[in-house]
């Protein structure tokens, strides 16, 4: 016995396929440059293709920040793309790792990080960004859609800034 496919069935692929496409060339189109934090250990041979550093080379220093926010908050949904900007901005001088707090509930290690940033006073509401760099641990709570202020916060983390910041 086969199953017989509607017409309903078929316009509703042919939408999904093109709504994927659209996501895409969004993508391709207004962040080119983004590449996601990873989440997982990467080995050392992904990097074995590329070059090394030379010698005289000075190590750019690193700002690491860590994004809380919850899919039910306006806020976070209004802070993110300034967020996801920035970072961009800053390019290999900050990494982004972002965690939703309904991870907290079904993962030990976000609900130790949470109240790890809890028990330090670094976080208090949602959003958070708190940033780990070489001048130690800070956080920025609340609405944040000014890319300018962001950026210039995130600056500040550092002890010499990336060429961005000047």
């Amino acid at each position: 016995m086969s199953k017989k496919h509607s017409c309903g069935d078929n316009l509703l692929a042919v939408l999904v396929i093109v709504l994927a496409l659209v996501v895409l060339f969004n993508m391709a189109v207004h962040y080119p440059d983004y590449v996601p934090a990873s989440r997982h250990a990467v080995s050392y041979s992904t990097y074995q293709n590329y070059p090394a550093a030379p010698a005289s080379a000075v190590p750019v220093q690193q700002v690491r920040l860590v994004y809380l926010y919850a899919d039910w908050c306006s806020y976070c949904t209004l802070t993110t793309p300034a967020l996801n900007s920035v970072v961009m901005k800053l390019g290999p001088s900050a990494s982004l790792y972002s965690y939703d707090e309904s991870l907290r509930k079904t993962d030990p290690a976000v609900k130790a990080l949470y109240d790890d940033y809890k028990a330090r006073r670094l976080f208090v509401m949602f959003p958070t960004i708190v940033a780990h760099g070489p001048k130690g641990d800070a956080s920025l709570a609340g609405l944040m859609t000014n890319e300018t202020a962001l950026l210039s916060w995130v600056c500040s983390q550092y002890t010499e800034p990336p060429a961005v910041c000047k």
